[in-house]
């Protein structure tokens, strides 16, 4: 097989993955738009999550109850669902990046058990939002400056440049990011303040790319150091458990 054609393959299966992500983004947002979701679910995404999904105005005062009851901010309660044409607007040609980082925001939640962390570099936010009516009118500018005016108002935690460059965006507090609590459980419960990658495949039967996922972002949220030596192999120490 020539290398074109295999590159060609390639294009065609990364072409269809992100399809597949469109599509399944337009799934979950139908569902989510329904206006008579349930008390019990609101209830659970602010438990698990530290957001209210407060589509239906019938339910104001269970929201106040539950922004007690959880002390969740003002900025972490979504009134409107943003879809991709509020996001350019009536004229389609003005970007409005408020809503732009709403979107985004909106997309991850709704992903958030799949992803399992909250922390994620630009390049897929950028992927998350470059869809449908965006395809093509959204640049990797436009999500820098939505991703800032997120963090300026409190929506998200932070918004950070790294040493090489890259610019990692975090849209949950740790206590909300499953995946990165479960990695700091086992490393508490070891107690030596340091883990193999091979110790969160064993003991959560995790797949090796969620496992690297979960301890990159808390290597990259400066609460994991990552070192490799011939004899250990790849390890992660945690300075402050």
């Amino acid at each position: 097989m020539g290398i074109r054609k295999i590159e060609n393959e390639i294009d065609l299966r990364e072409a269809m993955r992100k399809k597949g992500t469109e599509l399944k983004f337009k799934e979950m947002e139908a569902k989510a738009s329904v206006k008579n979701l349930t008390k019990d679910k609101i209830d659970e995404m602010a438990k698990n999550h530290g957001v209210i999904l407060a589509l239906n105005p019938d339910l104001k005062e269970e929201v106040e109850y539950l922004q007690k009851k959880y002390n969740i901010p003002s900025s972490k309660i979504i009134k409107e669902q943003i879809k991709e044409i509020d996001v350019l607007g009536k004229k389609l040609n003005k970007m409005n990046l408020n809503n732009l980082g709403m979107l985004a925001y909106q997309r991850i939640l709704l992903r958030k058990e799949e992803i399992g962390v909250g922390l994620l570099p630009l390049s897929e936010i950028f992927d998350i939002v470059n869809t449908g009516d965006l395809k093509g009118r959204v640049d990797l500018s436009d999500v820098v400056k939505a991703m800032n005016l997120l963090e300026k108002k409190g929506v998200i935690e932070d918004v950070k440049k790294l040493d090489s460059g890259a610019i990692m965006v975090q849209f949950f507090p740790i206590q909300y990011t499953a995946d990165q609590v479960k990695v700091i459980e086992i490393v508490k419960d070891k107690g030596k303040g340091v883990i193999l990658l091979e110790d969160i495949i064993n003991d959560l039967n995790w797949t090796q790319d969620r496992s690297l996922r979960a301890l990159k972002s808390l290597e990259d949220s400066g609460l994991a150091k990552f070192r490799e030596s011939i004899l250990k192999g790849k390890q992660w120490f945690f300075p402050s458990l």
